[in-house]
């Protein structure tokens, strides 16, 4: 089934902004083709309008949308299915960005309907997400190609099989945190050995940023401009060295399996 271009956004957050900003930024959608739904807030609706040009819309605008993204966090689903019942109907497309809301529990809600769950990261607002999607059971083909349509400019887009979200979870859409804590980590250990604080944050920034445009600028994987950089019996050899001794692998593969067990949990709840 062919989708028109009324997207309706339920929600008016962080996420919600970024993808209405990336979308309607690179032509993908014009303004007048999105309207955002917030009763809760209407403040925050009001805001989106005024920085995307968006329209904010009634409950009753749902009717008429082609397509409807729930950008709510997962706590908020319960509350929204029974405010929104009557204007979800099945004739739509329906994206969740919600963690833990699977593609069953979607279409419990609206039987019959076709819908997708998508895990993107902070990065959306730069253009430089990691979007995993999976399509539930009544999801088209060109449904699927909708999806890679909208968030293809937002970043990378990958179709995974639902079984695999939480993983995708653990890695990329947790994945900003864990290389900020190991920036900050560096800065930190920078600062103990009397480094001023400004430079040492400056330095560890520009670092990951450098390393994550030698990785993003060629077909070099990670391990191998590790190799690269690891001169024999150099200082690199023995920070790594150390840093493995002291369980790094280990804390990494604890933190990854520890998010993909709470996205688990959250799935079940």
């Amino acid at each position: 089934m062919k989708r028109g271009n009324v997207t309706a956004f339920i929600g008016t957050g962080f996420m919600a902004r970024a993808m209405i900003g990336g979308i309607v930024g690179a032509g993908v959608r014009s303004p007048g083709e999105i309207f955002t739904v917030n009763p809760v807030d209407p403040e925050s609706a009001a805001e989106v309008s005024s920085i995307y040009g968006v329209r904010m819309g009634e409950i009753g605008d749902l009717r008429a949308a082609d397509v409807v993204v729930f950008a709510i966090k997962p706590q908020q689903f319960r509350e929204a299915k029974e405010m929104y019942r009557e204007f979800l109907t099945p004739d739509k497309l329906y994206l969740s960005i919600m963690a833990g809301i699977t593609t069953e529990k979607l279409e419990g809600a609206i039987p019959g309907a076709a819908v997708v769950r998508l895990m993107p990261n902070l990065a959306l607002s730069v253009g430089k997400s990691s979007t995993a999607y999976a399509p539930g059971r009544y999801a088209s083909d060109d449904d699927c190609k909708l999806v890679e349509e909208l968030f293809s400019v937002l970043g990378t887009v990958i179709r995974v099989g639902e079984e695999m979200i939480s993983s995708v979870t653990a890695l990329s859409g947790s994945g900003p945190a864990y290389f900020c804590l190991l920036t900050e980590k560096l800065a930190d250990a920078a600062k103990a050995q009397g480094m001023d604080p400004a430079t040492a944050d400056a330095l560890a920034l520009s670092t990951l940023i450098g390393t994550a445009k030698l990785l993003s600028g060629s077909d070099t994987t990670p391990e191998e401009l590790r190799r690269r950089v690891t001169s024999k019996k150099g200082t690199t050899e023995a920070g790594v060295g150390a840093m493995l001794a002291a369980g790094f692998e280990k804390a990494v593969a604890d933190g990854f399996n520890a998010a993909r067990i709470r996205s688990d949990e959250l799935s079940k709840d």
